[in-house]
């Protein structure tokens, strides 16, 4: 019984979601927290990891894939057929990495207001001291 490739496709996808969910929670490459904003920033450290995992993955199981399943057959001198752009698939790899990098940079800068970043003027404790202007 042959297994159709949709449901391959999905089992794969399956496991390299979870484990990309699973290192990015459980990598061990953070400090221990000394401050209250180390809780924020340390999730944001978890998401980041979580989305880049799964995309290595995606990336280096693909190329590995390719490399054994398009090589070279022994004997075989001839050119690939030429390849003209495929319009939908430019339109997709174009699209998903732009979504993932709105949705980091919102986490990230949610994150930065989160722990005071996005204060200009304020002084964080201490009182503001104001120096006459010369005339």
């Amino acid at each position: 019984m042959k297994i159709p490739s949709s449901i391959w496709s999905l089992l794969i996808g399956i496991v390299l979601t979870l484990v990309s969910l699973w290192y990015g929670q459980n990598h061990g490459l953070l400090p221990t927290a000394a401050s209250n904003e180390a809780v924020l920033v340390d999730d944001l450290f978890n998401t980041l990891m979580t989305v880049s995992i799964g995309i290595f993955l995606i990336v280096e199981g693909t190329l590995i894939y390719i490399v054994f399943r398009y090589r070279r057959r022994p004997g075989d001198d001839s050119d690939g057929l030429p390849v003209h752009g495929n319009v939908p698939l430019e339109i997709l790899w174009t699209a998903i990495p732009a979504i993932i990098v709105i949705g980091i940079s919102i986490y990230s800068f949610e994150v930065y207001n989160d722990i005071g970043g996005f204060a200009p003027h304020a002084m964080h404790g201490e009182s503001m001291v104001t120096v006459p202007s010369k005339r």
